[in-house]
């Protein structure tokens, strides 16, 4: 493994709120291929996927995406986080001597509208800026922190959230609100160095980011790249938004 980047794509079967998630279809692909493919298209990197399932596992090859083992049921439960994943694939690399490039993505299938031009964008940056250990997508909040609200027996209190040394009731239109943003899943890209500091934790449910965050960029990207499929609905959502984007050409 000659290249300078591995982009991991976590696939594990046995999801509970949307049944075989990485092979459900937008716009005739599945997602598994539909993120394959788009990883493939960046140079120097090698894309590898992790997953606990033989079918999954059988069509990744297919697609062209390195499939070195499957991942055991310790990393393969909904408790298991992805950094413990991405750690255990790191140990069969330092095992099987194979080379692990200097920066490592994680690309989960659920977010079908990433662009690879947004994943190159992502690691050119991080690759401009060598004092920092990590990239984050980001995209502009659609549920700005001014909108919430608590509930005390039935009665709403206001002013909850104090964003920019701002609350709420300091503004009459929405459109005067300081702009708010949200990490996305969507991308991640890490030196690593980061992983390797907790390479000998083999905790299956361990609770820590893929990526730094005390030492992080971040990248925009727009709302439909960010566009994640955790329910039914969004299977549904998504196919619409693909013939919508296939449509108006955007």
């Amino acid at each position: 493994m000659k290249k300078n980047l591995l982009i991991i794509i976590p696939a594990r079967s046995g999801s509970t709120r949307v049944k075989n998630k990485n092979l459900r279809k937008v716009g005739g692909k599945s997602l598994i291929e539909i993120k394959i493919k788009s990883c493939l298209q960046i140079k120097n990197a090698s894309v590898v996927v992790s997953t606990n399932s033989i079918k999954i596992a059988r069509l990744s090859k297919s697609y062209g995406a390195q499939v070195p083992y499957l991942r055991s049921k310790k990393y393969s439960t909904s408790k298991a986080s992805t950094i413990a994943c991405v750690l255990d694939l790191m140990r069969f690399f330092l095992k099987n001597k194979v080379n692990i490039p200097e920066y490592i993505a994680v690309c989960p299938p659920t977010n079908p509208f990433l662009k690879a031009e947004s994943i190159k964008g992502s690691f050119n940056k991080l690759l401009k800026n060598k004092d920092l250990n990590s990239v984050l997508g980001y995209t502009v909040s659609t549920d700005h922190p001014f909108s919430f609200i608590s509930i005390v027996k039935e009665k709403i209190k206001f002013n909850i959230i104090k964003f920019q040394k701002k609350t709420y009731s300091q503004f009459e239109r929405t459109q005067d609100w300081p702009k708010s943003y949200i990490g996305s899943a969507a991308i991640k890209i890490s030196k690593r160095s980061y992983f390797m500091k907790h390479i000998q934790n083999k905790t299956p449910n361990l609770n820590l980011k893929t990526f730094d965050l005390s030492n992080a960029l971040g990248f925009c990207i727009n709302e439909i790249e960010n566009f994640d499929i955790n329910r039914e609905f969004d299977v549904k959502l998504a196919n619409f938004l693909f013939k919508l984007k296939t449509t108006n050409n955007y």
